[in-house]
């Protein structure tokens, strides 16, 4: 299907990182005014920066995962400033790359299925991994 950005959509998932930048990057057409890709990693940081100073989040780059099962439409236990899933739900594809040859794609944030991933924390992945806790936001460039 084609990505979507309506709030009701079900979350991505199941999908690997080079899957998830062109359906990222192909969200909108020539005739748009704007352009998407995944998330990178100076906007990831920025929007858990925005959290702990516009909430009483103050420590959610430490935030782990507030749900124990998948969420097909996102969780709303973890929506700070309408942001959601950065610490639960699914771990998200960036456009981050890692420093290991063998394995050079980045995710960040937690998952539903490893309580102890947190909302900052970057792992490297091939370009191959896909599954269920995996999943991705993307980013609009106006």
């Amino acid at each position: 299907g084609k990505l979507t950005e309506v709030n009701r959509d079900s979350v991505w998932n199941n999908i690997t990182q080079p899957d998830a930048a062109t359906q990222a990057r192909n969200m909108y057409d020539e005739q748009q005014p704007f352009t998407s890709d995944l998330m990178n990693s100076y906007a990831w940081d920025t929007a858990i920066t925005f959290i702990q100073k516009c909430t009483d989040k103050t420590n959610y780059a430490n935030q782990t995962s507030l749900n124990e099962s998948f969420s097909s439409t996102g969780t709303t236990n973890d929506n700070p400033c309408n942001i959601f899933d950065m610490a639960s739900n699914v771990r998200e594809w960036t456009t981050e790359t890692c420093s290991f040859s063998g394995v050079p794609c980045v995710g960040r944030g937690g998952n539903y299925v490893h309580s102890t991933f947190f909302t900052s924390r970057r792992d490297c992945y091939n370009t191959s991994s896909s599954g269920n806790d995996f999943g991705f936001r993307p980013l609009l460039y106006l």
